[in-house]
């Protein structure tokens, strides 16, 4: 009876994990619409190229992003409402990652869709501050490392139907999210 009701519980969740939908609306903002202290990190970390802000709502609530390339990747910084910063996407090719990291991403598609084109693939950074700092500005510490996962968006196959999926896999291949993409004609900004 409990193994019963365990395999039940665990089916509910899992189609509550792949169920769902994410929306988000992104607009430009000024830097002082932004909370000072996500508008102090970026001062301080003094980016050569202009930083673009911007304010998103989605289905996981209200977050504020900084967008700039820097050393020829476009990076997008994510912080809360109070200023705090989130996490740190470096946009990537699947190429550029090394072989494992490769076998990695191909492994956990090829589970889920019958055919999928990759559309988007970056990295994130999360942890400390000074750690994500570190690991932009290629400051090799054997001290604080941030955690790297990989936000993967991919147009897949999925029970006979094509739709696009934002994924989110720890370096060991787990996936933490997947999540549908509602489109909303493009509400969100790409630069």
């Amino acid at each position: 009876m409990k193994l019963k009701l365990i395999l039940i519980l665990s089916f509910i969740s899992l189609q509550n994990f792949f169920a769902q939908e994410k929306f988000e609306k992104e607009y430009r903002v000024k830097e002082k619409e932004v909370p000072k202290l996500a508008a102090k990190i970026l001062q301080q970390w003094n980016f050569p190229k202009k930083v673009k802000w911007y304010a998103e709502e989605s289905n996981l609530g209200k977050t504020f992003e900084a967008k700039t390339c820097f050393n020829k990747h476009k990076y997008s910084f994510e912080f809360n409402e109070k200023g705090e910063i989130l996490d740190v996407e470096k946009k990537v090719k699947l190429k550029s990652l090394s072989i494992k990291e490769q076998q990695v991403i191909e492994k956990v598609l090829t589970k889920i869709f019958k055919k999928y084109r990759i559309k988007k693939i970056q990295i994130q950074y999360s942890g400390s501050e000074n750690a994500i700092y570190k690991q932009i500005f290629q400051l090799n510490t054997t001290q604080q490392k941030p955690v790297i996962k990989y936000e993967i968006v991919v147009k897949g196959k999925k029970d006979n139907k094509k739709e696009n999926f934002e994924i989110l896999i720890n370096q060991q291949g787990k996936i933490e999210q997947l999540m549908k993409i509602k489109s909303i004609l493009s509400l969100n900004l790409e630069f």
